[in-house]
């Protein structure tokens, strides 16, 4: 399935390959990959980068809407500045989780929370999605704070997922406003 979303000052779409280097920007910052769950190295380089959004972009037409892997870039000049993820948490698979990362020099504008709402906002619409859920590592203040200001609630603190303490956070769809 191919998603194309739009925000006011975003669009969500589809990984490409040539996305690597500034996917690299996120996911082989050592200031973003200590927060990831699971817990990764940083990707190393390129080359590595680019392998891994081959097997995202392989991946994405077998999830089960609404689960996916999106890039998250900005309108106003096309510069890729985050990713969005829909995904079940294990160990169960009953548990949907919306997860957001930015490059550190996209911190700081909201980008994670407009594209989150508008990632849950397409999650939401079909009907089938009662809930999704969050979750961050206890002393990840940003994400914290962007599961906050999405609305959701904080429902505790568990080590289930990913063999992590993580807190955790849900929206209902009754509860989501855009």
């Amino acid at each position: 399935m191919t998603l194309t979303l739009e925000t006011d000052r975003l669009l969500i779409r589809d990984w490409k390959e040539d996305d690597a280097d500034a996917a690299l920007e996120i996911f082989g910052s050592a200031d973003v990959a200590p927060w990831l769950s699971p817990a990764i190295d940083k990707v190393p380089d390129t080359a590595s980068m680019r392998l891994i959004l081959q097997a995202w972009i392989e991946a994405q037409p077998n999830f089960v809407v609404p689960a996916g892997r999106w890039a998250i870039e900005r309108k106003s000049d096309g510069e890729l500045v985050g990713a969005l993820l829909i995904r079940l948490l294990p160990p169960y698979e009953e548990d949907l989780e919306i997860g957001w990362q930015l490059r550190p020099s996209a911190w700081g504008h909201g980008y994670a929370t407009e594209a989150s709402r508008g990632l849950m906002r397409w999650a939401f619409s079909g009907g089938e999605v009662d809930e999704l859920f969050a979750v961050a590592r206890p002393h990840n203040k940003r994400a914290i704070a962007t599961a906050k200001r999405l609305g959701m609630e904080w429902v505790g603190e568990t080590d289930k997922y990913y063999d992590l303490n993580l807190q955790v956070y849900r929206i209902r769809a009754s509860e989501f406003t855009a």
